[in-house]
């Protein structure tokens, strides 16, 4: 009698054995069912990683167990931690954490993170949920650019151009801080246009555009803000720097000008720019100021005979008299 009790015991406990493994397999499979990335994690490192998780940091999931997740990490590793802190505590998450990671074969993935606390006794324990957002910022930074740049020239537009001059110029230390905007304008457009048709008309305001955008991109301009602001009128933003210094800059991007050929379906040409700088003054109550005196020193320039630069007479010499009091 006993025998046979202990035989179906024994029969009982393998039963309960096998079913906790194929529960532990179906819950497995379960797991890699998931279409974010999972991290069963102690503060040690990772006990469990299904496949997508896998997939993401482009290693096994054998290999992923005893490995900590802030190893995988590029950026906003301390948010992270805090993040992970959180939830082993106990606490709730307000907040998901976006970074880059490097995955085993040197790709960078940006990965939304939500962390939060598993039920289990003993050594806390947290799972981790891992969402691939790469082609989603990948998307978001594409319609953002969109909404700044000027579709034909790759510049930034008017609206872009005069909302980092406004934040420039409104900042807490603008009496601290050079401030100067040229206004240039390609001068006889009309001519190219009615000389070589519209198209060759686009491809001078492309070159143009190329020219002074490559002329800026050195370290030296740091700053610097380039804008189509209409038509055949762009706007160039420098701050950081004194009169001098920008009156040498637009001198060199006039010759630069100048110098490039424009090279169309209809034939080679050349154009020139005419370009008007105002320098902030302490009597300057906006930005809309500084173009408008800039604008005025264009017209001069214009006037004067094109092709050359030109500076607003009053900015420079309430600027010089500023710095002479000083």
């Amino acid at each position: 009698m006993f025998l046979d009790e202990d035989h179906e015991a024994l029969v009982a406990a393998e039963l309960t054995k096998q079913t906790l493994v194929d529960t532990q397999a179906r819950m497995g499979m379960m797991l890699d069912l998931m279409p974010m990335g999972l991290l069963i994690h102690t503060r040690q490192g990772i006990i469990f990683g299904n496949q997508e998780a896998a997939r993401l940091l482009q290693v096994s999931q054998d290999q992923i167990v005893g490995r900590h997740f802030l190893d995988f990490l590029q950026t906003q590793i301390d948010d992270a931690a805090q993040q992970m802190e959180e939830a082993f505590e106990g606490r709730i998450c307000e907040n998901s954490t976006e970074a880059d990671i490097r995955t085993a074969e040197g790709m960078v993935r940006t990965i939304k993170l939500i962390a939060g606390a598993l039920p289990w006794d003993g050594n806390p324990v947290v799972q981790l949920l891992l969402q691939d957002i790469t082609d989603l910022k990948t998307i978001q930074k594409a319609l953002h650019r969109l909404t700044i740049t000027d579709e034909l020239t790759s510049a930034f537009n008017r609206r872009h151009a005069f909302a980092v001059a406004n934040t420039f110029f409104n900042s807490a230390h603008r009496r601290s801080h050079a401030l100067a905007v040229a206004v240039l304008d390609i001068d006889h457009f009309k001519r190219v246009n009615d000389t070589y048709g519209h198209a060759a008309g686009d491809i001078a305001l492309k070159t143009f555009s190329q020219t002074v955008g490559e002329f800026i991109s050195t370290p030296q301009f740091t700053g610097a803000t380039f804008a189509r602001v209409g038509g055949e009128e762009f706007l160039l933003l420098l701050p950081n720097m004194d009169e001098d210094a920008v009156i040498a800059v637009c001198e060199r991007v006039r010759c630069s000008v100048e110098q490039q050929p424009i090279v169309t379906a209809s034939g080679v040409f050349h154009t020139t720019v005419s370009i008007g700088i105002s320098v902030r003054r302490p009597t300057d109550d906006s930005f809309d100021t500084m173009f408008s005196n800039a604008d005025r020193a264009l017209y001069r320039a214009k006037e004067s005979g094109r092709n050359r630069v030109c500076v607003d007479d009053e900015s420079l010499v309430s600027a010089q008299r500023s710095t002479v009091s000083k």
